[in-house]
């Protein structure tokens, strides 16, 4: 992805090594001062700004909507961030940011380096560090990975949890000398020492319960912080076209009701997935009656893996290949629009998914998310300062929405700019102040979805139910067929299972819009797998063993349901992206 690239050191590398030109994006501006060198690469202009005088470099990459509480925009957060630097207020000047950002200043007269990250932690930073020193840092690990003073060393444990989990958590990458800056952090660098440290500006327990709201209240007061959301976000963009990919979901079909009301040029609007599959069906419907374009990006066995390889290195290995769904559309959207409003996290700022289920109340919440991550929980950094409030959300939305769904945003900005209107900090800090029976199962959503944009959900069905929202039904899941279950129980581990299941397949109405669990253990693409990962000269079957790979492999192709797709898409994203490093050190004509 896009973003920046600074290097800390006497001795620096020319500006077209591979290093920089391998990041995603164009160079928007370079500088060199001493100790340290700094690259801001970027797409069509967007989202980069810098200022630099005799005095201070300050760049920042990314979207500052408001500042404690004030719309602002980018260009004015940009100048006074210089002002509080020069006072002495940079911590406290963080603490009022609303945004998705990363920003570097740079004193000149003092060689201090700061960097900061965005309260949700949106944007990725990755910092690179030798014993003490830091050395580096970048919004992309490779291109710390490519620097000439690199050395490589796997780090096991996260291997292994990216293995197990299907993502990293917490600070993890896969490489033991490069980390990734938590959210809502300042750090100080002395360039000439080598040395840094990190303080947090903001932390979730200071989200204060409100007590005293009735539901009605909230239900009028969340649609005004998300309908102000939707304003920020459509003020930044400056092309006279705005995508948005459209789903069966709920997320995506509000973004488009508040982009009709805020955004004055056209949209399109795309989908992907296998052709009359629920998504694409109701989001003809939805983009119909909203009377914008919408094209559907087909998805089948035939087409599904088509430059996913390059996926994984826009990503760095950290998105699971299974999960590049909308990899597929990026050419189709960037031709329109280099603008993409995104429903990131709004099930879960919004919907509640997140919350535990009720039956587990009693339960700590250190033992419900060990339940999730098992013995990877420690990787999590539940029980740091930032993570202290009351229920698991917090820390789900970092581990999962950041570290997992985020890595998709990431895949898609080397030619996409994302908007996240429900990741508003004055939306959050209103929805996350309100007793948690507000938002259990969509009930607060729905209701703000009902009252304020009936003609978008009163009639129109949800993809993950089949039926409309409703203020008098909590049902959030589809319905178990008895009969169904009961035909699995019979077939399972029978010869006939693979025949049964590719027959489902193409009778039943397609729910989903992948069936990876088919695409997988059809004959060419199992051949592919088994080549990559079970060969000789496989870096994965190094790592964690031959036979443990082998045993892997042949279960799932036994339909053995403890081995789900994803652990075996995880296995195939790190083969290619350590291949694809290696290939990367190669051409650049050295290796460590």
């Amino acid at each position: 992805m896009p973003g920046m690239i600074g290097f800390i050191s006497p001795d620096q590398v020319a500006e077209d090594h591979d290093c920089f030109a391998n990041v995603a994006g164009d160079k928007h501006s370079y500088f060199v001062s001493q100790h340290y060198q700094h690259m801001l690469k970027n797409v069509e202009h967007i989202a980069c700004y810098e200022y630099s005088d005799d005095r201070l470099h300050v760049t920042i990459w990314g979207d500052i909507f408001s500042i404690n509480g004030n719309d602002c925009k980018t260009e004015d957060a940009l100048q006074n961030l210089c002002e509080q630097y020069l006072i002495d207020n940079l911590l406290e000047f963080c603490h009022g940011l609303n945004g998705y950002f990363v920003f570097s200043v740079y004193d000149k007269q003092t060689q201090a380096l700061h960097l900061a990250t965005d309260r949700f932690g949106i944007k990725p930073l990755y910092l690179w560090v030798e014993g003490d020193r830091i050395k580096g840092f970048a919004s992309e690990p490779k291109a710390i990975l490519l620097h000439p003073d690199y050395t490589q060393e796997i780090d096991q444990s996260a291997l292994d949890t990216y293995v197990d989990v299907g993502h990293m958590l917490g600070e993890q990458t896969l490489f033991k000398n490069i980390r990734r800056v938590p959210a809502a952090t300042l750090v100080t660098i002395n360039t000439q020492a080598e040395h840094y440290q990190q303080q947090l500006y903001w932390q979730w327990s200071e989200i204060k319960p409100l007590n005293d709201i009735s539901f009605d209240e909230a239900v009028d007061k969340s649609y005004q912080l998300f309908d102000a959301s939707m304003a920020r976000c459509m003020s930044v963009v400056k092309q006279p076209k705005l995508a948005i990919t459209l789903s069966g979901g709920l997320d995506s079909r509000v973004l488009l009701a508040g982009a009709k009301q805020h955004y004055k040029g056209e949209i399109k609007t795309f989908t992907f997935g296998e052709p009359s599959c629920d998504d694409a069906v109701i989001a003809k419907q939805v983009a119909d009656f909203a009377g914008v374009s919408n094209q559907l990006v087909a998805i089948d066995q035939s087409n599904w893996f088509s430059g996913r390889e390059r996926g994984v290195w826009l990503t760095d290995g950290l998105k699971n290949i299974l999960h590049m769904h909308a990899l597929s559309s990026v050419e189709l959207i960037a031709q329109e629009s280099n603008y993409l409003l995104n429903g990131y996290l709004g099930d879960v700022t919004f919907g509640g998914s997140y919350l535990f289920p009720e039956s587990q109340a009693t339960i700590s919440k250190q033992k419900r998310i060990a339940t999730r991550y098992t013995k990877h929980v420690q990787h999590a950094n539940i029980d740091h300062d930032y993570f202290t409030h009351e229920n698991d959300d917090p820390v789900l939305i970092y581990n999962r929405g950041v570290r997992f769904i985020g890595a998709g945003s990431d895949l898609l900005s080397h030619q996409l700019h994302n908007l996240k209107p429900f990741m508003d900090n004055d939306l959050v800090e209103f929805l996350y102040s309100l007793p948690e029976s507000f938002r259990r199962n969509g009930k607060l959503y729905h209701a703000m979805l009902l009252r304020y944009y009936p003609d978008y959900f009163a009639a129109i069905p949800w993809q993950q139910t089949g039926k409309p929202i409703s203020l008098t039904e909590n049902q959030v899941e589809p319905k178990v067929n008895p009969v169904k279950q009961q035909l699995v129980k019979l077939i399972k581990g029978s010869l006939f299972e693979r025949v049964a299941r590719k027959l489902y397949r193409s009778i039943a109405p397609k729910r989903h819009y992948v069936a990876y669990d088919t695409w997988l253990r059809e004959t060419q693409f199992k051949q592919y797998l088994t080549d990559m990962l079970c060969m000789p000269n496989s870096r994965v079957a190094t790592l964690i063993g031959n036979d443990q790979v082998n045993k892997i492999l042949s279960k799932f192709f036994a339909m053995d349901d403890s081995i789900r797709p994803e652990k075996i898409g995880s296995l195939l994203t790190l083969e290619l992206y350590l291949e694809q490093l290696e290939s990367g050190k190669k051409s650049a004509g050295y290796s460590k």
